[in-house]
């Protein structure tokens, strides 16, 4: 077990336990007068019910975030694993030729937010844009795409617990 000394976590440790938090893969986007603009992320959950709001985490260095910015908006669609090649693009920056909506939503996922940019909060090498959810589509049918241990796994049931006998 490796732990931090008075010089800190390493990003190497910091990375390696990160890896062992699954979590859901999205896909923000924001369709403008040059196209669409498209990443993947990891890094995303709901804030608040009440107004509805969501939190997406971006690079300081991404081309989508300055899009995203001058915007005022952003699109978030929750990927299936039907959709694992448009994952690997999106997270290259690459959208050119997928299919996405006029709100620039990742065509058959699973659900699809239109959020309005609320705020944006630098932390370390993301920042956090902050979103209020002003639409939803909700999708096609099909199991979730996840990402753990450093690849794209599917979502398995976990077996009910056989009876207790008597």
């Amino acid at each position: 077990m490796t732990q931090g000394g008075p010089e800190g976590v390493t990003a190497l440790d910091f990375r390696e336990a990160m890896s062992r938090w699954a979590s859901g893969v999205a896909v923000v986007s924001v369709r403008d007068a040059e196209g669409v603009a498209a990443t993947t992320v990891s890094s995303f959950s709901s804030l608040s019910l009440d107004p509805p709001l969501v939190v997406v985490a971006l690079q300081q260095i991404s081309r989508t975030l300055k899009r995203v910015e001058a915007a005022g908006r952003f699109s978030v669609s929750v990927l299936s694993t039907t959709q694992r090649d448009i994952s690997v693009r999106c997270s290259k920056g690459d959208s050119e030729g997928l299919a996405f909506s006029e709100e620039a939503f990742v065509q058959d996922s699973l659900a699809s937010l239109s959020c309005t940019l609320l705020d944006v909060h630098r932390y370390g090498d993301h920042l956090l844009l902050v979103g209020r959810v002003v639409g939803i589509q909700r999708g096609a049918d099909g199991e979730p795409l996840v990402y753990w241990n450093r690849a794209y796994r599917a979502v398995t049931a976990h077996p009910d617990p056989a009876p207790a006998r008597k």
